[in-house]
């Protein structure tokens, strides 16, 4: 049986893609946004003439933004068909934040021991302000989307702080493929109330200047979020 391609809507108005010169580069921002932000679901297929007549392009960047997809591991390519969106394993995704939180605590630790005075209190004050912007966001459907740049945003912040422009460049290459399956396994980008609960711990150590503390606690966040993550899928997978 020949998989169906799934059609795929046109960008937004909010599409981050837009400012983009290169064709190839909002071809591939207006796909991840699907898989981050819902859009596109594990085991759908899209062709490449469907992702082009979307965005009103030609094939060939599309193609490119694929062939990138497929690298970092969100899609498989089907000859002659399309591309399929991957189904993670439960055991995969657990095994993939053991990983994730061994690195971002490192860096972590790091924002939190190189951090001045005046950094501190100007993260302090950011991470007051995300945590307003997530308490008063309201529609439904703007906010997996909201809480995810709200996140990314904090995470943004300490890697800054961190001053380890390498290490960090590693790490938040992890970021978009925890946000994938958050959104996967909770049905939209919204951490368990522990999680951020946990985050507003490791940004008080970061504060503190407590290295050891916020590496144990961002440890802890993330184990505690791939274990919830993996269970999730696992019960999906089940039913």
């Amino acid at each position: 049986m020949v998989a169906q391609s799934k059609s795929l809507p046109p960008p937004g108005a909010g599409h981050a893609g837009a400012g983009h010169v290169h064709l190839h580069e909002r071809a591939y921002v207006y796909l991840k946004e699907l898989l981050l932000d819902g859009g596109l679901n594990p085991d759908e297929v899209i062709s490449t003439d469907g992702v082009a007549r979307a965005l009103g392009i030609s094939r060939a960047p599309v193609t490119d933004a694929v062939k990138r997809l497929t690298a970092e591991g969100f899609f498989v390519v089907m000859p002659q068909i399309g591309c399929r969106v991957v189904l993670p394993e439960p055991q995969e995704v657990a095994d993939f934040y053991e990983l994730f939180a061994l690195n971002e605590a490192y860096v972590t630790r790091l924002a939190a021991e190189r951090r001045s005075p005046v950094e501190a209190r100007t993260f302090s004050r950011l991470v007051a302000d995300l945590l307003r912007q997530a308490r008063s966001a309201k529609p439904a459907a703007e906010h997996g989307p909201l809480l995810r740049q709200l996140n990314r945003s904090r995470h943004e912040a300490i890697h800054a702080l961190a001053r380890s422009p390498l290490n960090g460049r590693i790490v938040a290459a992890l970021w978009d493929r925890s946000d994938f399956y958050i959104r996967l396994a909770f049905g939209r980008f919204m951490p368990p109330r522990a999680v951020i609960e946990v985050q507003a711990v490791i940004a008080r150590a970061v504060v503190d200047g407590d290295g050891a503390r916020a590496e144990r606690e961002t440890q802890r966040c993330l184990r505690e979020l791939g274990a919830e993550a993996a269970t999730r899928l696992a019960q999906r997978g089940a039913t």
